[in-house]
């Protein structure tokens, strides 16, 4: 949720702490100078999701706020806050509903959030203390949810889509949900040879040129043929490993003399993502005129499949 955060919050962000009572007066101020919540924020009454007994009700939470997360979601993320009150008649219109924060559970909360849509959407929800009182706290409820990478998400009481536009959470238009099928964000995973400057070697790059990370990445690594030179091979797990980045589970698999190929295969570690925009380095091989050698590549990851081919002389 660090997109968000940054944009409501950057000072909580940069220190890597949570929204603090200062944070959120600053933030009542902002909102109330620009006279609305605006297309990343929506201000809810504490009273719109509390049963008669004044607790929480998680019915009403799915009710009363599945459009909103759909919105935000399905549009360009944003920031739900629980327990801050709107009067567009008064001039400074958001005002603090402070709730008590011991009769929030937590867990129940985020169960209700995380069943209120189809499929499911990553949020964060944190609890501020704005007031205290006879040693109890009191404060208002933040979600943070993010733009998803795998939109539409539909409300699962009413089968509805909803997106933002300005203040507001509408139902979506079909033709607004045929595009976020259409242009959700994607990986696209790019393999390049390249040769390094005042070396002899070629240095295989693995780019990401998509719009959103990619997860779970696996990478086949051909070249035909076998690149021998007298009767030393060139390239093995030895070479990657003094020139890859570390991040890379490595196999090697070498042909017979009938096929006369070589095979490497990559995995990432469970924690190696590849961010957009990301450049990282295979292996480097060394480079000499191979005739008729080239490189095939064959590569893989959550939601995006390709390959390449590279000639080597």
């Amino acid at each position: 949720m660090s997109q968000i955060k940054e944009l409501f919050f950057k000072e909580a962000s940069l220190e890597n702490r949570n929204v603090t009572k200062s944070d959120m007066v600053k933030f009542l101020d902002y909102i109330n100078s620009a006279g609305d919540e605006g297309s990343q924020f929506d201000a809810k009454d504490i009273g719109k999701i509390l049963d008669k007994n004044e607790r929480i009700c998680l019915d009403k939470v799915k009710n009363q706020l599945g459009k909103h997360l759909s919105a935000f979601a399905n549009t360009s993320g944003g920031l739900l806050a629980i327990g801050i009150k709107e009067n567009k008649r008064k001039r400074v219109a958001f005002t603090a509903n402070n709730y008590p924060l011991s009769r929030v559970n937590l867990q129940h909360l985020q169960r209700a959030i995380s069943t209120s849509l189809e499929p499911k959407i990553e949020f964060y929800v944190e609890l501020v203390e704005m007031e205290r009182a006879k040693s109890a706290a009191k404060g208002i409820i933040l979600i943070f949810i993010e733009q998803s990478m795998t939109p539409p998400h539909q409300v699962i009481n009413n089968r509805t889509y909803y997106f933002r536009h300005g203040e507001s959470s509408n139902p979506a238009p079909h033709s607004l949900v045929s595009a976020l099928f259409r242009f959700r964000k994607k990986p696209n995973l790019k393999i390049d040879v390249i040769k390094v400057r005042s070396s002899e070697n070629l240095r295989v790059i693995i780019k990401n040129k998509g719009n959103s990370p990619a997860l779970h990445t696996h990478i086949v690594i051909n070249i035909y043929p076998i690149l021998i030179k007298g009767n030393h091979i060139q390239l093995n797990t030895n070479v990657i490993d003094k020139t890859t980045d570390g991040l890379w589970n490595i196999k090697e698999f070498l042909g017979n003399s009938k096929q006369n190929f070589m095979k490497f295969r990559f995995r990432a570690k469970p924690e190696q993502i590849i961010l957009p925009g990301v450049n990282e380095v295979l292996f480097d091989l060394p480079f000499q005129k191979f005739p008729e050698a080239k490189l095939n590549a064959r590569l893989y990851c959550d939601d995006f499949e390709g390959e390449q081919e590279f000639k080597l002389f």
